[in-house]
């Protein structure tokens, strides 16, 4: 038995080996390289450095936040870009989510940032928690490429963006330290 495990933890380990080896390849198939540029899913995940002084270019964080185009609740188009020098918060909510009232809740309270109101994929944005607020802008996301964009992984998520187009903050956000992460946005 000792020797059928030890041989089973071998061929596991080879294989690994032999996937990483193949992942760490920098060809492709068909023998071209790799392109070093490719778009990553996240703006959180594509902190490239400049080659000529080793920190992050700002002007690419800003570009990758604010590089996405949607579809607002009316049909029109929404360009990220439109949020060039405001501090903005992006709610990603669907109507089978537990927390995204108490969430919207705090949001509907928020002032001096633009507000992004996301119905998330099944959701009708007509539901949406925030419709009543004054200045939200509605967006669909169905087939989930905003939340992609982002990095978001849940209904409820929230996504914060200070005014130079850097993301501060992906994620879940308890509603009661809303006010406060937002105040910090616009100061």
């Amino acid at each position: 038995m000792r020797t059928l495990r030890r041989g089973a933890v071998a061929a596991i380990a080879l294989t690994c080996a032999f996937t990483l080896a193949a992942c760490g390849s920098a060809e492709e198939p068909g023998g071209s390289e790799a392109s070093d540029d490719m778009m990553s899913e996240s703006p959180m995940d594509d902190m490239s450095e400049s080659p000529m002084d080793g920190e992050m270019a700002e002007d690419d964080m800003m570009s990758d936040a604010l590089d996405f185009t949607a579809t607002t609740a009316s049909g029109d188009t929404f360009e990220g870009t439109e949020l060039a020098g405001s501090p903005a918060v992006v709610f990603f909510w669907s109507e089978m989510c537990d927390t995204c009232a108490d969430t919207a809740a705090a949001l509907s309270d928020v002032d001096g940032v633009e507000l992004l109101s996301v119905a998330g994929k099944d959701s009708d944005p007509m539901d949406d928690p925030l419709a009543d607020v004054s200045g939200v802008t509605q967006l669909e996301d169905g087939m989930g490429d905003l939340a992609s964009h982002f990095g978001v992984m849940a209904d409820g998520d929230v996504v914060l963006i200070d005014d130079h187009g850097e993301v501060t903050h992906h994620g879940p956000m308890d509603p009661m330290e809303i006010p406060d992460e937002v105040t910090s946005l616009t100061m």
